[in-house]
């Protein structure tokens, strides 16, 4: 098999929140609002039978094995996968269950392990007499991780299991880079850098574009930017492209002394007669030789027919923008 590797992807998704509380509940929706996709249940039963409603689409996949890569070995590209830009349901897609211990109807434990055949994080909310029963369930499997609420660092704690848990789950949908392209966009390093941009700039969504080598962001109004990060390898390829096509030397010359990084989407190198070009400064990365990565603003992405943003999705569902649940 040739070499592979998975591409960054990110966007919306739900944490489903359990406990027969309201109150304490409210109090959760207040402290991660999230992207108004989160749901929330006081009932066991109700939330169980939400969360088997999403057993079919979250069952654990595996795109390069099988019968997906014969499929692919015959046509070929540079990107094993679905796109998931196409799937409309994937903001809908629960990521994480956040399920307190002591209830009325069922235990968190129990509750979670009626749960398990769907693909996602399993967080157990505990009171300090149920914290052996929340290890017992860890060392079974049954949990990924568990938060006592009567740790002062509680909100920390689960504010960081959850966001480690949209990265984990949205990462299983990302394309599979075949025969090294894209590579650099797999190193952990590079794609802490992405996330903080994203963090920085607002950005609720991102996914790497197999046509342009690069990752195209989204703000939650729809507004677009695009990722780049090249190492030697790509700078010397893009330099001799600029020189191919009869590219402008000034050009040429800027990017050999890293002082430009062009964008030149919706191509991923430089075109004769290219209208729009974007320039940004360079970023360096330390500790990776000759690496850089650059965000840019861009225009109008020009996405193909069928791919939707969240912005788009959030519209076509007439949500504002809070549309959490209580059920």
């Amino acid at each position: 098999m040739s070499s592979i590797v998975r591409q960054p992807v990110y966007h919306p998704v739900s944490v489903v929140f359990l406990d027969d509380s309201p109150d304490f509940l409210y109090a959760l929706r207040g402290l991660f609002p999230g992207a108004g996709t989160d749901r929330y249940f006081t009932s066991a039963r109700e939330a169980l039978a939400f969360v088997a409603s999403h057993e079919a689409r979250q069952s654990a996949r595996n795109p390069a094995a099988g019968a997906a890569w014969s499929e692919f070995e015959k046509k070929g590209g540079n990107a094993l996968g679905e796109d998931v830009m196409t799937d409309a349901a994937r903001f809908g897609d629960i990521a994480a269950l956040v399920v307190d211990y002591e209830m009325p109807e069922m235990t968190g434990v129990d509750f979670l392990a009626a749960a398990k055949d769907v693909a996602c994080t399993r967080i157990l909310l505990t009171a300090t007499a149920d914290e052996s029963h929340a290890v017992e369930a860890f060392n079974a499997g049954l949990i990924d991780f568990y938060v006592k609420k009567s740790d002062p660092a509680m909100t920390r704690k689960l504010r960081g299991a959850i966001e480690d848990a949209k990265r984990k789950f949205c990462a299983r949908r990302g394309h599979i880079g075949v025969h090294g392209v894209g590579a650099i966009y797999a190193n952990r390093r590079i794609a802490d850098v992405l996330h903080e941009v994203a963090l920085r700039e607002r950005i609720v969504e991102y996914y790497w574009r197999p046509e342009q080598n690069a990752v195209l962001t989204f703000d939650a109004e729809g507004n677009a930017g695009v990722f780049l990060a090249w190492d030697g390898n790509d700078w010397a390829a893009q330099c001799d492209v600029v020189t191919d096509e009869g590219g402008p030397e000034a050009l040429r010359e800027e990017m050999a002394a890293r002082r430009v990084m062009p964008v030149y989407w919706p191509n991923e190198a430089y075109r004769p007669g290219m209208s729009r070009v974007e320039f940004a400064t360079p970023q360096p990365m330390p500790g990776l030789d000759d690496t850089y990565t650059s965000w840019t603003r861009i225009g109008d992405p020009g996405l193909a027919p069928g791919l939707i943003t969240f912005a788009a999705w959030r519209a076509e569902q007439g949500a504002p923008g809070e549309g959490a649940r209580l059920a």
